[in-house]
């Protein structure tokens, strides 16, 4: 037995599908997102829109919902979360493109 054969039941700190996904049919889970030991840990479905750069796009519609989530949790303003993502967003990724091969 691999370490991959397991019940994929219901985890106790699995979150709900958004309610107008989980009434429409033709809706289609592309990505969880779980911290597992300081980490983070994803299973998605890369090629859920054809294209990588789409992703970008997906990445930017997270992080205003996530802005707006922390809004309402009354930590910040939406901006000044905006603000904060992106700055933090920036940074990471121009580490990880300072380790991409040269093309």
């Amino acid at each position: 037995m691999s370490d991959h054969d397991h019940n994929h039941g219901a985890h106790p700190h699995q979150l709900e599908p958004p309610h107008e996904a989980f009434h429409n049919p033709q809706s289609g889970e592309v990505m969880r997102a779980w911290i597992v030991g300081g980490g983070l840990s994803l299973s998605m479905n890369a090629m859920a829109f054809g294209k990588a750069e789409t992703w970008g796009h997906v990445l930017a519609g997270i992080v205003q919902q996530i802005s707006d989530a922390c809004e309402e949790m009354g930590h910040g303003t939406r901006a000044s979360n905006f603000t904060d993502i992106s700055k933090a967003l920036t940074t990471d990724l121009d580490k990880m493109a300072q380790s991409l091969p040269k093309s």
